[in-house]
């Protein structure tokens, strides 16, 4: 099958190229046990190669019984390099070790005092089967579960070795030197032992290795992060423990001073006073610091308009501006309408601290605060914050490392401090997405800037703010609600009368929000991603909140008289329906606040399309923008629709969310009969029926739909 002198020549130079590369994967993993060991492997291979070429040309038998005895010794060097990487060494390899030497004592016999080929090949045989059984119970057993990539290199070669030398044993006959290498068996196996498995095995452990390592990565990686955590809860709570006797001091200090008429024990008071007021700062920056490190909190981004709040965070500032004689300013170059939805807390803390070193380090001159925009892409801003003083300056070897915790410059060693404050400012602008920018110049002061990526906030498109006696204005709302068109249109009509809202888009986020503020009014989606809109205020019975007497409103589409019987006995007080109309909505919002009986009927015209809708949007969005959501909707209708008939049999769960967004989004666009039948599809799917008819019906319903649609498009153009 194969020339034998060919393959020993091709054998000799892949037991080479494994030991070369053996040894590479040594060098890169000169700390793991057994890869050592496993470089003398091939070489001791290499050199049984070669005394079965001396055999084979020279026809010299004492260079035979030396190769066989070297392939006994490398299968020993092979097991115990696999051993000492896996840690193994119980007695599966002491009982490897005595067979293998029984099995060499054997070789020799046959050899030297009985000469007989065949025997030899038989003792061969045995050794190899021997040696993948041990490898294949180390790989199978403790290898796989850590290193399943090169443990499954392994079990490959291992099991072809198994099968082929046993077949070799069993089925191959009387063999004499003469007919030897004429044999097909032998042709296969040294093909395979020679050539292949070097191949195999040299992956095998440059895969192990690579596992192990990233093993080892991600065990100092876990380790980093426990002792992250121990750090900080070590900080917290030794700070905690300090704070306490603190407390006490400054107590003690302020009711001495109160009392005191000595003026020189009236100086100790208030150098205890200020010392412990010292003290107090740094437990707190140190407190911020570990909270930082400790947990990974998520933003919590509210409409915010930057502009009065950034006018009451100069009027919390301006009084430590004053006490220094500094002009303190604000320069805004926003829109002054701007909101954007920001994580104000985080970025409130950040301003402080940035603004509180400018005060703190410049004597005389100004204190500026900047805002600007530098571009403007649809609804996502990029707004420039920038913090400007005219003090002292800094060194421009000190810049790069005022980020890093008790770092201080020159000027701050002087003024005192805890070099924190900075390092808490550059951990919150990444959490944010941004990173702090720092440019000064000695004696004529620095800035400190960041720029972070805004979302324009909904409150933005309203330009002009009315307040109608008729309704009852500026209400704090939560919105719940997981479809981003309805959301956009019910803040919009609630900004247009100064409510003022909080959104979440989940039940489980609405039952954080409502447990942690107080809310004059919730609109509840009833049926949201996670929650229904019953189970939602099933839960808020069983736990703490703030909102007992909070009314809710069910904004829904779903209105059955059974699901408004159940919407009732839940505690509703009443129903904002789904298309979304702002004089429904002002209604609703403002009987939430009266003891009058709300009016529940929401009935909604049965027509293919609702020429009235598109007037509800127009209040919120421009021509365009309605044009581009009528687009969209018209356009992904039908695939949307075929998609959810497929869902209903592979996964029925997001089938119903697919058919609930798709009903709020037809019935607020005036696709009317459409929407309803949308709403019964979803309706059969949460009761487990089957809705292939109503799927088919709902396909015919829809052409009609838009058949019904463009007519109405087509006579607004003409007309």
């Amino acid at each position: 099958m194969f020339d034998p002198k060919t393959l020993y020549v091709t054998s000799a130079v892949m037991v080479a190229l494994m030991a070369l590369l053996n040894t590479l994967t040594w060098r890169a993993n000169k700390n793991t046990p057994g890869t050592l060991l496993y470089i003398l492997y091939p070489t001791v291979l290499f050199l049984a190669i070669l005394g079965f070429a001396l055999h084979s040309y020279f026809d010299n038998w004492r260079a035979i019984s030396s190769a066989n005895i070297l392939i006994l010794i490398a299968s020993i060097i092979h097991v115990l390099a696999i051993c000492q990487f896996l840690d193994f060494r119980q007695w599966p390899l002491r009982a490897f070790i005595v067979t293998t030497a029984f099995l060499a004592t054997l070789l020799i016999y046959f050899t030297f005092v009985q000469p007989d080929l065949r025997a030899r090949m038989m003792v061969s045989d045995l050794q190899h089967v021997i040696e993948a059984s041990i490898l294949l119970y180390l790989f199978i057993r403790f290898a796989k579960p850590q290193y399943p990539n090169g443990s499954m290199v392994y079990i490959i070669i291992l099991l072809v070795i198994a099968v082929i030398f046993s077949g070799r044993a069993l089925f191959m006959g009387d063999v004499s030197s003469d007919t030897l290498f004429k044999q097909s068996w032998f042709t296969i196996t040294l093909f395979i032992n020679g050539v292949i498995a070097p191949m195999f095995y040299t992956t095998g452990m440059a895969l192990l290795c690579n596992e192990r390592r990233e093993q080892h990565l991600n065990n100092l990686a876990a380790k980093a992060q426990q002792d992250l955590e121990i750090r900080g809860l070590f900080l917290s709570t030794v700070s905690h423990e300090i704070r306490t006797p603190l407390n006490g001091i400054l107590g003690s200090a302020q009711l001495i001073l109160n009392r005191t008429t000595d003026n020189k024990n009236k100086a100790y008071c208030e150098a205890i006073i200020n010392s412990a007021e010292s003290l107090n700062l740094l437990i707190d920056k140190v407190l911020d610091y570990a909270s930082l490190e400790q947990g990974d909190e998520a933003l919590y981004e509210e409409d915010v308009e930057i502009k009065s709040w950034l006018n009451n965070l100069c009027l919390l500032l301006s009084p430590l501006a004053e006490q220094k004689q500094l002009k303190f300013e604000l320069v805004y170059e926003l829109p002054d309408q701007a909101c954007y939805y920001c994580d104000q807390q985080k970025l409130r803390q950040i301003l402080i601290n940035l603004v509180g070193n400018a005060i703190k380090f410049t004597d005389r001159g100004f204190v500026r605060i900047q805002v600007v925009l530098e571009s403007a892409q649809d609804m996502m801003h990029i707004v420039r914050f920038s913090v400007q003083d005219s003090g002292p300056g800094i060194e421009q070897d000190d810049i790069a490392y005022l980020t890093e915790p008790y770092v201080q410059s020159n000027a701050g060693k002087i003024k005192g401090g805890t070099g924190l404050g900075l390092a808490i400012t550059a951990r919150l602008l990444e959490k944010l997405g941004s990173q702090l920018e720092i440019s000064s110049e000695l004696g004529r002061g620095s800035q400190f800037s960041f720029a972070v990526k805004l979302t324009q906030g909904e409150l933005s498109l309203v330009e002009q703010r009315h307040q109608s006696k008729q309704y009852v204005t500026g209400l704090n709302v939560l919105l719940v609600e997981d479809l981003e068109l309805n959301q956009k249109i019910a803040i919009e009509f609630m900004a247009a009368d100064d409510h003022k809202v909080k959104l979440a888009t989940t039940g489980q986020h609405a039952l954080e929000l409502l447990k942690q503020h107080h809310f004059d009014v919730v609109l509840l989606d009833m049926n949201l991603p996670d929650l229904t809109g019953q189970e939602v205020l099933r839960a808020l019975k069983h736990q703490e909140h703030k909102n007992n007497r909070t009314p809710f409103l069910a904004f829904t589409a779903s209105l059955s008289p059974d699901e408004v019987k159940e919407y009732i006995a839940l505690g509703i007080k009443d129903i904002v329906g789904k298309p979304i109309k702002q004089e429904k909505l002002r209604q609703a919002l403002s009987d939430s606040q009266s003891a009058q009986k709300p009016l529940l009927s929401v009935a909604l015209p049965d027509v293919l399309y609702d020429e009235t809708a598109v007037g509800s949007l127009q209040i919120s969005f421009n021509e365009d923008e309605v044009s581009s959501i009528y687009n969209e909707f018209v356009l992904s209708a039908r695939n949307k629709l075929i998609r959810s008939q497929q869902l209903s049999k592979e996964d029925p769960e997001q089938c119903i969310k697919l058919l609930h967004r798709q009903a709020s989004t037809a019935l607020q666009l005036g696709f009317n009969r459409f929407g309803m039948l949308l709403k019964r599809i979803e309706r059969r799917m949460l009761d487990q029926k089957d809705c292939e008819q109503e799927h088919t019906q709902a396909l015919v319903l829809w052409q009609a739909s838009l058949e019904a649609y463009l007519a109405h498009i087509r006579q607004q153009t003409l007309g």
